[in-house]
């Protein structure tokens, strides 16, 4: 019966840990690890990771270990009702081994073995192919093609956020991932305003079809504070729950390129659509500051502003805001309009759907990628996916103000990315190293603009 009283923070309990080998054997390796690393992010189809055992049995060899096992996998931070949103566990859809390390001698009767671990769905996107035609709304066909046992044929959950527009589409021998991420770039969200933002990617929880707008709307899972002191409860002892809060470390990355924002059509992008059928040509403009309040940002659930990460200050020589230079970002694309090709008098399905996706999706990626974004480390639990919301609270630095946390850089964050990591020897412990970023502050930037300096006569010297 598993532990429910935390003793400190970062504490874990590895409840099973089994290897399923060709033999038909069931190989019990819980004593033999060291460390398990679990990597997962949004922007990654599978979950994947690690496991490095102390072998005294040369298990790789009697085993035998082909690359070819199962692993039953069961991980959980003590707690009073273990649940799936509160656990990692792959006992009932197991782990597949697909990689043995270099084995390295740690002493004259043990050695060092590192086995590489991936999910089955990983597998089976390598084994098969989506070789036929789907109609009807996106989110319906993600669930067939993940369900379908002659495709990726998943027991795991599914996180499925509906759509709103219906297709017809055709995938001739393409592989089932790449068959959802096309999916991904045409859907419209039934309840996040049509937003386009949809990703697909698998955490310890199970499997997601959502739109970073439906993300950024949940309500913050945890909150994270820097150089806190240890915790006390009413009897005066460290309370380790509270203990999980502490923000151990964080590393503020660099992502403040305008340059490079404006390349990938995060500010403003042009869309010329030629259609085929109709011998038309139309144009359609995106402006990131104009559209702001279409999508949900990482601020929006709290209770300070939600505002843009950028200016709204016009450039001083032009006049115009950073979002109002569509010319900066030009897609091209040849359509034909599918409501002339009908099977009844109001053709239900879109043709490619790019006006409806392409430039608001990539500028709304753009926006998580390059925004503000932090790696941070905090004491592990098994409560926190990728996807979720947190909180962090950095102290302010300055002394120009009175604030006790950074208006900037504290706030509601996306967990993009973690990396579980699981020490069973020395200092048995569970440590997250977190990738987040935020699309938004509480705190409006300057719009006077910058002062007008461009005073010099222009003077063509003619050689």
């Amino acid at each position: 019966m598993a532990k429910s009283a935390l003793q400190f923070a970062g504490e874990f309990l590895l409840e099973e840990c089994k290897l399923l080998t060709t033999t038909g054997a069931e190989l019990d390796i819980k004593n033999l690890v060291t460390n398990i690393n679990i990597f997962e992010d949004l922007f990654s189809f599978t979950v994947s990771g690690d496991i490095l055992l102390k072998d005294t049995t040369n298990i790789v060899s009697n085993g035998p270990i082909l690359g070819q096992e199962r692993l039953l996998l069961k991980i959980q931070t003590p707690q009073s009702s273990p649940n799936d949103d509160t656990t990692i566990d792959y006992t009932s859809t197991p782990l597949i081994v697909y990689k043995i390390n270099t084995t390295l001698s740690a002493s004259e009767s043990a050695n060092i073995v590192s086995l590489n671990f991936t999910t089955q769905e990983a597998f089976r996107n390598q084994t098969s192919r989506v070789s036929q035609s789907y109609k009807g709304q996106p989110s319906d066909i993600v669930e067939k093609i993940i369900r379908d046992k002659n495709y990726l044929n998943s027991k795991r959950r599914l996180f499925n956020e509906t759509t709103s527009n219906n297709m017809k589409v055709v995938y001739p021998n393409c592989k089932p991932f790449v068959a959802i991420e096309k999916l991904s770039e045409q859907s419209n969200s039934a309840t996040m305003n049509s937003s386009p933002s949809y990703l697909f990617f698998e955490t310890t929880k199970g499997y997601h079809f959502r739109t970073i707008d439906g993300l950024c709307n949940a309500e913050t899972k945890f909150v994270f504070r820097e150089n806190i002191p240890n915790q006390l409860n009413k009897q005066g002892v460290i309370d380790p729950m509270k203990n999980l809060e502490t923000l151990s470390k964080y590393n503020i990355l660099s992502t403040r390129d305008t340059v490079k924002n404006m390349n990938s059509g995060l500010y403003s992008s042009k869309l010329i659509q030629h259609d085929l059928y109709n011998k038309t040509v139309k144009s359609q403009d995106y402006d990131y500051l104009k559209d702001y309040q279409k999508d949900v940002h990482t601020n929006y659930n709290s209770k300070e502003l939600d505002v843009p990460l950028v200016s709204t200050a016009p450039d001083s020589d032009s006049g115009l805001k950073i979002s109002e230079n569509t010319d900066s970002k030009l897609y091209v694309s040849i359509t034909s309009a599918g409501k002339h090709f009908y099977e009844t008098k109001d053709y239900p399905y879109q043709s490619d759907n790019l006006d409806q996706t392409l430039q608001r999706r990539r500028s709304r990626i753009s926006q998580i990628q390059t925004g503000l974004k932090m790696q941070i480390e905090v004491p592990g639990q098994t409560f926190i996916q990728a996807g979720d919301m947190i909180q962090l609270d950095i102290a302010a630095q300055s002394t120009m103000t009175n604030d006790k946390y950074d208006k900037q850089y504290s706030g509601r964050y996306l967990v993009t990315s973690i990396a579980h990591s699981f020490a069973t020897g020395g200092d048995p412990r569970h440590i997250m190293r977190m990738g987040v970023s935020k699309d938004s502050i509480s705190k409006r930037l300057p719009s006077n603009g910058v002062s007008k300096s461009n005073t010099a006569n222009g003077r063509t010297i003619k050689l």
